[in-house]
């Protein structure tokens, strides 16, 4: 977003002549010099009031006592002119100029005025309606203004009705906003930060500002989405844009309405990878605690939630919030391979057992956080170091294994193995007795090999344990 510097038109200097060397005094008709101030007489010798004469090529305003007008703003005819310093009317200029019976309600006493080339201010249509006149400036810009009912150029907000608006709600009820008095030009097709009021804001990085988007007719945004630069942008009923959590109407079978619009100095639609608290709406707990999750967001900003996903070239697990799993989790699916509920594992007595009807999976550091295991992986719980063997491959990849597999028992996903100390260790698996080794494998053919407390195996080809005992076997 940009914010646009604009520049004044510096008023032209007053008009190169003098009263005296443009104009002729006559006796009886046309102009005189009486009291140091001029006059005009007409045709039978009677003095002109309320009423423009020409001398040269320019236009006098003779007032209500027939002295001619310097410096002053005139109504005549309904219409609005302006005379400098030496009494001549002006044209296609701005003039900045005091209004002695201001009512402006932000005590502005002086205003904008432009006089177009017949001398009139511009001024508001009789439709009632905000229009805009375009005019060049004095660096050679075109700019769009919009004027009162007077001819005072319209600034700040301004509603349909070519009338400002004020207050603290003026944010609210203005389509327009023509910058500050000393500006005035109609903000189109471009981005602005414009301080509010708004006391229901209650966010912590809310700094009483908002960013609005005007349209190229210069209304602003509101109550609609709208890419802007190749990105998504949300406004609200008052055109402000949103940012961070946004709750979109849904339809009954929308899994997640929530989305996520960035901080405010952003504000574009979140796609693709994005951290942030979650809102209240998403997850209270996290939100009290302050939590930082990841979520996903795909190119509608619609949150991915409820599986496992395949982002680019690697998997990642997501909670019906949208917020990617870390760690090692207890999961079931539903027909449609849907996440249907997750438990996290941290401690060794929450091992699930293998008729379990969870499978583990692990959500890990490697090759970045959150990807997906395959294959064998130490994991730390708890402080100590287990090995788990997941699934390379097939509809449940990434599920531990459950079973024999590749000479090692593993209980969903852990392999069973004796302790240094132990040496060997006797595992109960599926009605069986097996013997495996401090590497977790199977003691296949063995005959006479001593666990650490002198106690003999003798097993057969799978690993089942034959005999045993604490002397040594025939």
């Amino acid at each position: 977003m940009r914010k646009q510097n604009m520049k004044w038109i510096v008023p032209c200097a007053a008009a190169l002549f003098t009263i005296g060397a443009s104009m002729t005094s006559f006796a009886a008709q046309g102009w005189t010099e009486e009291n140091n101030s001029w006059v005009y007489y007409d045709n039978d010798g009677d003095q002109i009031t309320d009423s423009w004469r020409k001398s040269g090529d320019n236009w006098f305003y003779l007032d209500s006592d027939g002295q001619m007008v310097t410096s002053s703003l005139i109504e005549s005819d309904d219409n609005y002119y302006y005379v400098n310093s030496v009494g001549a009317m002006v044209s296609n200029e701005w003039r900045e100029i005091t209004v002695d019976d201001s009512d402006d309600e932000d005590g502005q006493d002086t205003f904008w005025y432009y006089f177009g080339s017949n001398g009139r201010a511009y001024k508001a249509g009789n439709s009632g309606k905000t229009s805009f006149k375009s005019i060049k400036i004095a660096n050679g810009e075109v700019h769009d203004y919009a004027f009162d009912s007077e001819g005072k150029m319209l600034y700040g907000w301004v509603n349909e009705d070519s009338t400002r608006v004020t207050g603290d709600d003026a944010w609210k009820e203005g389509l327009y906003y023509l910058g500050d008095s000393t500006d005035g030009a109609k903000t189109s097709g471009a981005w602005k930060l414009l301080e509010v009021v708004d006391d229901d804001n209650t966010k912590d990085n809310f700094d009483g500002t908002y960013w609005f988007y005007f349209g190229p007719n210069g209304k602003k945004l509101k109550d609609t989405t709208k890419t802007i630069n190749g990105k998504k942008y949300r406004f609200d009923e008052n055109g402000a844009a949103e940012s961070e959590w946004y709750e979109k109407a849904s339809v009954a079978s929308a899994s997640n309405p929530n989305q996520y619009y960035n901080l405010p100095e952003q504000s574009w639609l979140a796609k693709g990878w994005f951290k942030t608290i979650p809102s209240e709406n998403v997850d209270q707990e996290a939100y009290e605690n302050g939590d930082e999750y990841w979520f996903y967001a795909n190119n509608n900003g619609d949150l991915i939630t409820s599986q496992i996903k395949s982002i680019n070239g690697l998997r990642y697990g997501f909670n019906e919030k949208g917020e990617m799993l870390h760690g090692l989790y207890k999961l079931t699916f539903d027909s449609n391979r849907k996440i249907d509920s997750y438990d996290e594992i941290e401690t060794e007595d929450e091992f699930p057992t293998a008729d379990d009807t969870a499978s583990v999976y692990y959500f890990g550091n490697s090759p970045k956080e959150g990807v997906m295991a395959t294959g064998k992986t130490t994991i730390d719980l708890d402080g100590e170091n287990y090995t788990f063997n997941f699934r390379k491959s097939g509809s449940n990849k990434g599920a531990g294994y459950n079973g024999i597999y590749d000479d090692s028992i593993y209980i969903q996903g852990r392999m069973l193995k004796a302790d240094k100390d132990e040496k060997y260790k006797v595992v109960e698996f599926d009605g069986k007795e097996y013997l495996v080794s401090t590497s977790g494998k199977l003691a296949k053919n063995k005959s006479n090999i001593k666990d650490g407390d002198d106690k003999y195996y003798k097993t057969n080809s799978d690993g089942t344990i034959k005999e045993s005992g604490y002397d040594k076997l025939k």
